[in-house]
């Protein structure tokens, strides 16, 4: 059961851990003691931390793996907005990789920034499968190639489309997977309770930190179609029974630089 450690010492008693606390059960404090969650409470907890990362004297601790507790100076982690901008906007999807696999651990480490990622009562239902194989890449664009094919001539709304993809793939030129090394698929539970938009939300934070690491990303839709309708493929890949995979994404280094931002359409926005 989760409870919140306090410094009796340094608390200020300002409450905004109270205030802030989004099941609403941490008492504010009394004449007689500081705020706490009351034991028929705490069973209400689902640790999202948010009494904790609010606290301005940096004296109350969540007793939930304390040792990972994270305390940084405003300064640390601010980031320049003007900079931030540049960095999101010059993010490229990636369709030419190095054959140099990325080591383990930076894929970990990347993964590990999604680990924050917002997730509905902080459920952190998302699991990982890296396809670090390239050799078993390429065989999930083979058979994401054979999903087309049997779709080809169909009323399917991609029909008219694969022809493009499977000639070249026959001359030897992989639409699907751009000959990327990696592959990584997030997944949820099928329960209508977990969102399944939790797994893309969680693949963006990867898709937008993965340039900080010196690593490409790209959306593989395709490979998304073929899992969701071709049995090969979903017996190959072995996503847990009762989870269902997101958009996949390719990565590995990107055989060239981004040098400039090209342009976009001009933001459409509704004030109301």
């Amino acid at each position: 059961m989760s409870q919140i450690i306090i410094d009796k010492k340094n608390c200020t008693r300002c409450n905004i851990c109270a205030t802030v606390c989004v099941m609403n059960i941490i008492d504010k404090d009394a004449d007689s003691g500081y705020p706490t969650i009351p034991p028929e409470k705490v069973d209400y907890c689902f640790k999202c931390g948010h009494c904790e990362a609010f606290c301005p004297q940096k004296v109350l601790t969540l007793d939930f793996l304390p040792c990972e507790k994270i305390n940084y100076t405003s300064s640390e982690a601010r980031i320049d907005p003007q900079k931030l901008a540049l960095y999101i906007k010059q993010r490229r999807s990636v369709r030419h990789f190095k054959s140099k696999p990325v080591e383990k651990e930076l894929i970990a480490s990347i993964i590990d920034v999604a680990r924050y990622a917002a997730s509905g009562g902080n459920g952190q239902p998302v699991k990982w499968l890296v396809i670090h194989n390239p050799q078993e890449v390429k065989q999930i664009a083979g058979l994401t190639i054979d999903w087309m094919r049997i779709i080809q001539n169909t009323s399917h709304p991609l029909a008219g489309y694969v022809s493009v993809l499977i000639t070249a793939w026959d001359n030897g030129v992989d639409l699907i997977c751009h000959n990327a090394p990696h592959l990584l698929f997030a997944h949820t539970p099928t329960d209508p309770i977990d969102d399944p938009t939790e797994a893309i939300i969680a693949l963006t934070h990867v898709d937008i930190a993965s340039p900080a690491f010196g690593i490409g990303t790209c959306w593989a839709g395709f490979v998304k179609m073929a899992l969701d309708a071709y049995k090969p493929l979903k017996d190959l890949l072995l996503i847990p029974e009762g989870r269902n995979a997101a958009c996949p994404m390719l990565f590995g280094y990107s055989s060239y630089k981004v040098t400039s931002i090209p342009r976009r359409n001009p933001i459409d926005i509704t004030w109301r």
